[in-house]
């Protein structure tokens, strides 16, 4: 006989949540989504229900069922979607396609820049030093990119699609090499400390990446169904493995280990941590802790290359 769902009783169950101890069908795991999302932006006062907010969508799972759960649990938000069109063959422009669908099915705003209107592309930095480690040029793109969209939309707090899968990953690989600056970077939110930066939140922090993709699934949200070519075989990849290793025979150790940096490690390390002195960048003119932005760097590099 088929299990029955934990919440109402009736229909059968169809998956695993949390901790793996509930089990769900697919009309309550989309209410125990939302709700987990909601209790999450209001735990960590993320944004006020009728403020301005931007979402960067990429077209895949995560930020798409972000952009779809924040419509619909937060109706009288003003959202404005930010995508980045990066160049990258055969993807990003099956990418910007799905984030369109999404956000004319939502009557959404969407802003889109693609960089090979800058210039470049993120293809070009094969060519460069960074071969095949192109995942680290593009998120320093990324990153500004969006920053500098936001703020010429007059958006000031950004949602970004970040999970408990990334943050968790990414806290241990900042452990282990000693980055502590990009671990505290790692916060539900994290205020600016210029004015031309905005104020990120990640809503879905405590959201697994398998339950993304079922929300994203349940919803028939359209979704990218391609990898990006430059991941293979990147860190982060490796470092998911690793956490699936790790998590066998203990599903709550993502928590476990997200509660402890949270609540423990980065409040310790953020209070010995001196934030660097922030000037302008001469080149781009947004705020830098050197003299020449790493983003203009990265783009003078490829454009190098490319010229």
């Amino acid at each position: 006989m088929p299990l029955k769902c934990a919440k109402c009783g009736k229909e059968k169950a169809e998956l695993s949540i949390a901790d793996g101890r509930v089990r769900l069908c697919e009309i309550c795991f989309i209410d125990y989504y939302e709700k987990k999302v909601k209790e999450t932006v209001e735990k960590y006062d993320m944004f006020k229900p009728d403020e301005s907010l931007g979402i960067a969508v990429s077209g895949g799972k995560d930020s798409s069922s972000l952009l779809y759960c924040l419509r619909k649990i937060f109706p009288k938000l003003d959202i404005t979607a930010i995508h980045i069109n990066l160049g990258i063959k055969n993807y990003s422009d099956h990418c910007e396609m799905k984030v369109k669908e999404l956000t004319d099915r939502l009557d959404v705003k969407l802003i889109i820049k693609r960089v090979e209107d800058q210039g470049f592309s993120i293809d070009g930095f094969k060519n460069t030093i960074y071969r095949r480690k192109i995942c680290s040029p593009c998120g320093i793109i990324k990153r500004h990119l969006i920053d500098e969209m936001a703020i010429k939309a007059g958006v000031k707090v950004l949602a970004t699609g970040h999970n408990l899968d990334d943050t968790v990953g990414t806290m241990l690989s900042a452990f282990f090499s000693e980055d502590f600056t990009q671990l505290v970077r790692l916060k539900p939110v994290l205020y600016p400390h210029h004015p031309l930066q905005t104020k990120k939140v990640k809503p879905l922090l405590r959201m697994t990446e398998l339950e993304d993709y079922l929300y994203a699934l349940y919803s028939e949200l359209p979704i990218r169904n391609q990898s990006c070519p430059h991941s293979i075989g990147t860190q982060s990849r490796e470092t998911k493995k690793l956490l699936e290793r790790l998590s066998e025979g203990k599903p709550g150790f993502r928590y476990q280990v997200l509660n402890l940096f949270l609540k423990k490690l980065i409040p310790m390390i953020e209070d010995k941590l001196k934030q660097p002195d922030l000037t302008i960048c001469k080149s781009c003119g947004f705020p830098s802790s050197s003299e020449v932005c790493a983003y203009c760097r990265r783009v003078s590099l490829v454009k190098s290359v490319i010229n």
